[in-house]
């Protein structure tokens, strides 16, 4: 490889300087390895401008560094030289690194040897040891933090005892043998017998066996794990589809003077600075400090937020119970790192019942005058670099909190009662760790606004705001005032202030003695409470720009909308932008005096709309925004100035990104069914996440180039053997299961129309799109028949675009019949007095909207029933006889009491769906028609002579998505239900051989049947396989290919069960097409 990194200082000489310095093809492949991999040229990094090489091509004439070391980020710090020497006696210099070896040695940190859990002998003694400390200590005058405390360190002593005496008993053993060895070596050598050599043998074989015992557990623990694994949808196929990570370690970082420094010591007390200030960045705001806590009452008593009812205030109010505590650890990770006491998950999901009860006491003494123990609170800070930032200052990385489990414990206990509550706390211009809201509720309701403006040509400014570390900022006087203003009761708040009194912190850096600091503000990033916290400290600034008479949103159907939020990801929509932008600046100021929040203006983007030019200049120059003229990212989508242009900033580059991965993919040892597997996990939630997130109206056209790059990786680029119907149905339906673009595109699209039938107050997007449409409702219109539609009344991208896949869904995918029963009863032709829907508003208010409203227990309902959901009046008794009169007339009975479809029950149902997409994608992908017949179904039963009666092609399918738990093993079972294998009269068919006769020279034509069964050596292979199944089941099997191939009962098998007939192995392990090849692996055939 004669590759540098840099021509313009790597290369030189006569020829080199007439030749411009570009990037050769070997270059930008060796640069891209340098970055893949994290990799360091040491001397280049030394000397970054000096010129010095360490070849020379004679016959060329150039220079050339092409000898170098390369090292990761971590052994830099080690570095003390690097050097090139003279070009003597070959045409490469010899090179030269001078290392020292680090004086510091970093502390240890214990940490729970996972493998102890699955002994049951550690596992007995544990919860023996467990049980008798608990009752020796038992809660008295030492607080019972203390005694749990203590409790860990006894257990962490134990287990170390263990390990120690496991390794001590491996040495020793080690050792003896070693020496016994040796002994038997030397008698050996000096009088040589036969039993001396056979006990030599003997102990050197014992010794191997004890060398080796590590690496063959792990040996059999990789071909395990591989076989299980391989090509499955899970983290070994996800790691393989994942370019090689860079090295994680950090080489070299500024401190606060801006003096750069490499060793682990001396980052590790950067970091630890920089942190320090920032967790305690105003020490004078505490709970002490009068004047600051009146200037949060002043300042939340000028704002109108919501409050808790009675009812959920005594649900928090309620002493902690251990069902609660055990709901937290079943929700633990089994593998996330521990925190800095080592223990994980694992120890107390297996020691659950001993530490559950004791566990619980501790938390609730904690609010009685309690509080919890200072190591309980304590936090190793894990560094995660981000991306495109630079790697020398401390700022660029993100802080992850790896706290104890227990705290964690605790955390996801008060976060289980917290969260079903954000819905009535948080407004929902909110949406970031809301349950039941999506990010999709903020970019469809942005572009919806954005469209609106650009349709009226309307002056207006989209503002994003960055945030500058605002879960670390937050000020916890400004959150626990917070929380008080919002109702939630003493008791919970006295369980957060547990919780955060007392927290300490430490920066674990690689060779390096972690310095540990307190923590007096911000919420942990690796905390389950922390999301929930800060969305409750940020509600208080989100409310103020709402409410500022001032600050003006956009105004339509009389409701303003003004901001849209994802956690901190706030982006606000004005107009009348400058007066507008002038009073956010003190509405931010004043919140960040109070609560920590700090805006960066030079990282906050402005894209404006139709706004003068003297405007969008004072918004930079006056402001401090920077401007973005045509495109604003944000949730990982662009959004653009014009809303035409959504696809091409955000489509287009997708599908690029995704072909670039799929050919990088394709000389990747990925099986077949692998790269199925490697599509649904990698490349469909990249594809559903802009079909969720962009109102785009696509075609099957537009998705076909992307869908044929998508075939082409699954085929490798070779011909079909499999028709694409086939691939692409459910593997319930016959298929395997390869996503088809176009139907997840009108799956994620039907999500939001069923979005469309939750309440207007819940979701931002809903209210703005109803008034888009009024009078008409979305949820009501897309229900009546085309004819009986009044005008649509806008032009909006996003409605047109649902409606029209509504349309499709009911006529192509015949997913409901038509008319349906929820056909509305106002704004339909079909019922004239309707289209006036206010004179029916009282009926409307009590619930009569629609045909299937009408009718109640199979009765038509009268109006006493509905006066009693509600005050009517007088007038609304003549409306509801003209509803009567029009149900009658137009027999309206059979229509209002069909039962209701599956589309249609997703759409009326009460609360959200789970795995909605993948429903509404089965429903689609299952529809009439969608598929047509499938053909081996048909040659199996005509090759057979056996057509399968009933729903036995279902058992089929299902016994062979089952049939291994290797995907391997499935994948052939696959490939012959598929009839995958070529055979001699397809191959003579088309023209690569001159015979369609059998490859096993038994003179009859090699049709698939005949390959597989009827075929004379391979029937004896059957009947070998019969007969061994006759002497493990003791009873008489029929020779049945269905059985054989398809584990298909018969009748005469009784009471065998279909699951005792395994999968075996396909018979042929040598090549199908080639002739001389030993094809059965079963002794004794042959």
């Amino acid at each position: 490889m004669n590759a540098v990194a840099c021509p313009a200082v790597d290369r030189g000489g006569r020829q080199a300087s007439t030749i411009t310095p570009t990037l050769g093809r070997q270059d930008k492949l060796f640069a891209r390895f340098l970055r893949q991999v994290g990799l360091i040229d040491v001397w280049r990094v030394l000397y970054p401008s000096v010129k010095d090489y360490s070849f020379y091509s004679a016959p060329h004439g150039t220079y050339s560094r092409i000898d170098m070391f390369l090292v990761n980020g971590l052994a830099m710090s080690n570095v003390i030289r690097a050097e090139i020497n003279s070009i003597s006696w070959s045409d490469h210099a010899d090179i030269a690194l001078y290392l020292h070896t680090p004086k510091l040695a970093a502390s240890w940190s214990w940490r729970l040897n996972s493998s102890l859990l699955r002994d049951p002998e550690v596992v007995s003694q544990l919860r023996t040891l467990s049980i008798q400390y608990f009752q020796d200590n038992p809660p008295g005058e030492t607080s019972l933090s203390t005694i749990w405390a203590a409790h860990k360190a006894v257990m962490r002593g134990h287990l170390i005892k263990i390990a120690t005496h496991r390794k001590r008993t491996k040495l020793l053993s080690l050792v003896t043998l070693q020496q016994s060895l040796r002994r038997l070596e030397m008698s050996h050598k000096s009088s040589p017998s036969p039993e001396l050599l056979s006990d030599l043998l003997r102990t050197r074989s014992s010794l191997k066996r004890l060398l080796l015992d590590d690496v063959a557990k792990q040996l059999l623990w990789s071909r395990r794990m591989f076989f299980e694994k391989a090509n499955k949808l899970d983290t070994l196929l996800a790691h393989s589809l994942k370019p090689r990570s860079k090295f994680s370690s950090i080489s070299a970082v500024k401190t606060v003077d801006e003096v750069l420094v490499n060793s682990p010591q001396e980052i590790c007390a950067a970091f630890t600075a920089y942190y320090s200030d920032l967790y305690n960045h105003s020490p004078h705001h505490n709970l002490a400090d009068k004047s600051h806590l009146d200037a949060i009452s002043s300042f939340l008593d000028s704002l109108s937020l919501p409050h808790l009812e009675d009812s959920h205030i005594t649900n928090l109010s309620a002493t902690i119970l251990e069902e609660e505590v055990n709901c937290a650890i079943s929700a633990l990770g089994g593998t996330k790192a521990p925190g800095p006491d080592g223990f994980s998950g694992g120890y107390y999901k297996v020691l659950r019942p001993e530490l559950v009860p004791f566990l619980t006491a501790v938390f609730n003494d904690c609010v009685e005058g309690g509080s919890l123990h200072p190591d309980l609170l304590v936090a190793n800070i894990a560094l995660i670099p981000k991306e495109g930032r630079d790697p020398a200052a401390v700022e660029s990385y993100r802080p992850i909190s790896l706290i104890n489990f227990d705290a964690k414990i605790f955390a996801k206990v008060l976060a289980n009662r917290l969260s079903p509550l954000l819905q009535d706390l948080v407004h929902p211009d909110q949406v970031g760790f809301v349950p039941n809201r999506q990010l999709f509720d903020n970019t469809r309701h942005n572009a919806d606004l954005i469209w609106w403006l650009s349709s009226r040509a309307t002056p207006s400014l989209i503002l994003s705001l960055d945030a500058e570390k605002a879960f670390d900022r937050v000020e916890w006087p400004f959150l626990f005032a917070t929380l008080s203003r919002l109702g939630l009761p003493d008791f919970y708040i006295n369980m957060v202030r547990a919780l955060y009194s007392g927290m300490s912190a430490q920066v674990r850096v690689p060779g390096s003695s972690p310095i540990r600091f307190p923590i007096c503000n911000g919420t942990r990033q690796g905390c389950p409470l922390s999301p929930l916290l800060f969305l409750l400290s940020l509600e208080p600034l989100l409310a103020a720009i709402r409410d500022h008479p001032e600050i003006r949103g956009v105004q339509v159907g009389g409701e303003s909308f003004t901001v849209s939020a994802y956690a901190d990801d706030i982006l606000l929509t004005l107009t009348d932008p400058i007066s507008s932008l002038s009073h956010l600046r003190p509405v931010l100021s004043d919140f960040g005096e109070i609560a920590g929040f700090r805006i960066n203006y030079t990282k906050s983007c402005a894209m404006p709309l139709y706004m003068p030019h003297t405007d969008t200049a004072s918004i930079e120059s006056g402001f401090g925004f920077r401007l973005a003229p045509s495109e604003l990212s944000y949730l990982g989508i662009l959004l653009t100035a014009n809303p035409t242009a959504l696809y091409s900033k955000n489509f287009t580059a997708m599908v690029r990104q995704i072909k670039c991965d799929l050919e990088h993919w394709c000389d990747k040892p990925i099986s077949w069914i692998g790269r199925i597997h490697s599509v649904k996990m990698n490349i469909l939630p990249r594809i559903l996440f802009l079909f969720q997130t962009l109102p785009l109206l696509l075609t099957r056209r537009d998705l076909a180039g992307l869908q044929q790059a998508i075939d082409s990786f699954i085929w490798q680029n070779k011909r079909h053997r499999v028709a694409r119907r086939i691939l692409y149905r459910p593997r319930t339906r016959g298929g395997l299961g390869l996503p088809n673009l176009y139907l997840y595109y009108c799956a994620a699209q039907l999500t939001q129309v069923v979005a469309w039938h939750s309440s207007a107050s819940t979701r931002r997007w809903v209210a703005l799109e109803n008034a888009f449409m009024f009078p008409d409702r979305p949820d009501l219109y897309i229900w009546l028949p085309r004819a009986s539609r009044p005008i649509l009344r806008t032009t909006c991208p996003s409605i047109l675009t649902s409606l029209r896949l509504f349309d499709l869904a009911r006529t192509k995918f015949e997913l409901m019949g038509a008319p349906s029963p929820l056909t509305p009863l106002l704004r339909n032709r079909e019922f004239p007095p309707g289209l006036r829907a206010s004179d029916f508003r009282g009926l409307a208010g009590v619930g009569l909207l629609r045909y299937r409203d009408l009718y109640r227990n199979g009765r038509l309902i009268t109006f006493s029933e509905l006066q009693e959901r509600g005050d009517l009046s007088p007038s609304s008794f003549f409306r509801f006889l003209q509803i009567r009169h029009f149900a009658t007339t137009q027999m309206l009975e059979r229509i209002s009491t069909a039962p209701l479809s599956t589309l249609e029950h997703v759409c009326m149902a009460d609360g959200p769906l789970k795995g909605l997409i993948s429903r509404l994608y089965l429903l689609l992908s299952s529809s009439p028609g969608q598929w047509g017949p499938l053909t081996y179904c048909d040659k199996w039963e005509v090759n057979l002579c056996d057509p399968l009666p009933g729903d036995e092609w279902e058992d089929i399918w299902e016994q062979t998505s089952r049939s291994s738990i290797c995907v391997t093993h499935q994948e052939q079972s696959y490939k012959t239900l598929l009839r995958w294998y070529v055979t001699p009269v397809s191959l003579y068919r088309m023209g690569v051989t001159s015979s369609d006769f059998c490859w096993r020279d038994c003179g009859e034509k090699g049709t698939y049947i005949h390959m597989w069964w009827d075929c004379p050596v391979v029937r004896r292979f059957w009947s070998l396989v019969h007969t061994e199944f006759q002497k493990i089941f003791h009873r008489q099997l029929p020779m049945d290919p269905w059985a054989f191939f398809f584990l298909v009962p018969c009748q005469s098998y009784l009471v065998l069960s279909n699951s005792y007939l395994i999968d075996w192995p396909l018979p042929f392990d040598g090549p199908w097409r080639h002739r001389g090849a030993r094809v059965f692996s079963l002794p004794g055939l042959w």
